[in-house]
């Protein structure tokens, strides 16, 4: 068995499946395909908040990674911050997501639905946070701790992706500036003749 491996900082790197686009949840309802891929990249271009059972003021740490797996569901790369470990109730939660009592998994947003063949399913959403939860909504999302090496890896990998799709927006973003101000100095100097 595998001892999960705490980095330096006392991190946690976990990963899973927040969604499972198989059957129906506690709730009788699911995602559609395509459902996640509006809202993943502003999620993780902003704070990308890992929270404990959906309230916001028990965040945990940070969703690294998110990826819509055809066929198959969303899944979740996170780290949990090694400076909850001493907090008197975040502290717990901390311990028990590295013993492993604490793996599911369940996501928080503000949900579009729509009517399919299959019954009433979330086709859009907007992320609020991903949440560490006892009881998982749907029964096949879970998480594991995951061995830190290969992961810190990935998640700088992730880090740079994310910086460089911002540098892009800002440079694009820029680009049109310029074309607005060219106009305007062009409609000044028509204005001038």
């Amino acid at each position: 068995m595998n001892t999960p491996i705490e980095l330096d900082s006392g991190d946690l790197l976990i990963e899973g499946w927040a969604a499972d686009f198989s059957g129906i949840d506690r709730q009788e309802e699911n995602f559609t395909e395509g459902a996640f891929q509006r809202g993943v990249k502003a999620f993780l271009a902003g704070s990308a908040s890992l929270c404990f059972h959906h309230k916001h003021e028990k965040v945990l740490g940070k969703v690294l990674d998110l990826q819509e797996v055809p066929g198959h569901g969303l899944w979740m790369k996170a780290r949990v911050d090694g400076a909850i470990k001493n907090h008197p109730e975040l502290g717990t939660i901390y311990r028990q997501i590295k013993n492993g009592t604490l793996t599911g998994l369940s996501i928080g947003g503000f949900f579009k639905r729509k009517l399919t063949e299959l019954g009433t399913r979330i086709s859009d959403m907007d992320f609020t946070e991903i949440s560490v939860t006892p009881v998982a909504i749907h029964r096949k999302t879970a998480f594991a701790v995951v061995g830190a090496k290969a992961f810190q890896l990935e998640a700088i990998e992730h880090e740079r992706a994310n910086l460089e799709w911002l540098r892009d927006e800002l440079m694009r973003r820029d680009a049109a500036r310029r074309i607005m101000l060219i106009d305007l100095h062009a409609q000044v100097h028509s204005l001038r003749r």
